[in-house]
């Protein structure tokens, strides 16, 4: 999707969904521990935990599932340091459910939601 065609309403939806996890790397660790003055070990102690598959490092959640980072106004605390991961949501990837929780993406028509099986429609 090119990024003329979403529009960010900043609502915060994006970093409230529950089951959503993110990986965090060493160089993404080093970067958040700096900017936010801790040291990195600290970071990795109060900030982080193994993911469910144990492959990575996640940033822990708030317990009602927010992200730990998102302001009272929907802003990100880290937003100059974010992980790719939030960085690149909706532009490199984005979930099956992602336009209903996205407000911003629920207006946009891509040809991934007109055509599920983008892989095998041929685009005109």
């Amino acid at each position: 999707m090119e990024q003329r065609e979403f529009k960010c309403r900043m609502c915060g939806a994006c970093c409230r969904i529950k089951e959503g996890i993110v990986r965090v790397s060493d160089a993404e660790i080093l970067r958040i521990a700096a900017y936010l003055g801790t040291e990195e070990a600290e970071f990795i102690a109060n900030e982080t935990e193994l993911a469910p598959d144990r492959k990575s490092l996640i940033l822990k959640s708030r317990p009602d599932g927010s992200c730990a980072y998102l302001t009272e106004d929907n802003l990100c605390r880290i937003n100059p340091v974010k992980p790719e991961k939030c960085r690149t949501f909706p532009f490199e990837w984005t979930n099956p459910d992602s336009a209903e929780v996205c407000p911003g993406l629920a207006t946009v028509a891509t040809v991934e939601r007109v055509c599920p099986l983008t892989a095998l429609c041929q685009v005109w």
